[in-house]
């Protein structure tokens, strides 16, 4: 099987004040949708961690092209789209009822030892299970540099809930973290167009972070984000609005 889809229909605690799905919920529909694909092959969660391995999701490259309100039906599609000794790219789409597109989503995820913590090989029989469907949607992660400044941002403290069936935070609450700090006016009149997140460095439960977010004045409605513990770089973000 190379391709995966699965419906779903919005409930209204995932809207915001205005009626629309969020985007963080979009993304949290489509990482269920990756686990769900993994668990019909056979290769889900409770399988790798039988062997001590794991899938670990690196970067999110999104484009949000309409949001969708409580209780209109989207489906959604993903695949495999190539693996590369460590690592793999997976793609999503979103489609509405009207088959018009929603979103459209590449990812990388590295394929990780739990015991010594660090990637490994993707064995050949894992790559066969997928399959590849050598069609990408958004072809260019953005490259992050450690080079722009940010504002002083908002601090937050790790907390039982953020902890996933991974053990660990959440992917989908680092842009939780990135979004409480856009300007309330940008927030009010714009809509997230664009979305980039690069995972650095895993985030340890009770640990109190800092989401702070420069605007890049080379491009219009576009801020840098940075998620900080201590000195250390936990993640990039980069989130440009229409």
């Amino acid at each position: 099987m190379s391709k995966y889809t699965k419906e779903f229909i919005i409930p209204y605690y995932d809207t915001n004040k205005n009626g629309f799905v969020r985007p963080e919920s979009l993304l949290s529909y489509m990482g269920e949708t990756s686990s769900l694909h993994s668990d019909f092959l056979g290769v889900g969660i409770e399988a790798l961690v039988k062997h001590n391995v794991v899938w670990m999701l690196n970067r999110w490259r999104v484009r949000f092209y309409k949001y969708p309100k409580a209780l209109d039906k989207v489906t959604i599609g993903t695949w495999s789209s190539g693996i590369n000794r460590f690592y793999a790219t997976r793609e999503f789409v979103i489609y509405d009822e009207d088959n018009e597109k929603v979103v459209e989503a590449t990812t990388q995820w590295v394929f990780l030892d739990t015991l010594k913590k660090r990637p490994i090989r993707v064995p050949q029989e894992l790559s066969q299970i997928y399959g590849t469907v050598v069609e990408k949607n958004l072809h260019d992660f953005y490259d992050f540099k450690d080079e722009f400044s940010t504002t002083s941002g908002i601090d937050f403290h790790v907390r039982k809930s953020d902890i996933d069936y991974n053990h660990h935070v959440n992917n989908v609450k680092y842009l939780n973290w990135m979004l409480e700090a856009i300007p309330s006016d940008i927030d009010d009149k714009y809509k997230l167009y664009e979305l980039d997140i690069q995972y650095k460095k895993e985030i340890k439960l009770g640990s109190t972070i800092n989401s702070s977010l420069t605007e890049n004045r080379e491009e219009n409605f576009t801020y840098l984000h940075k998620i900080t513990d201590g000195e250390e770089l936990n993640a990039y973000g980069r989130t440009v609005w229409k």
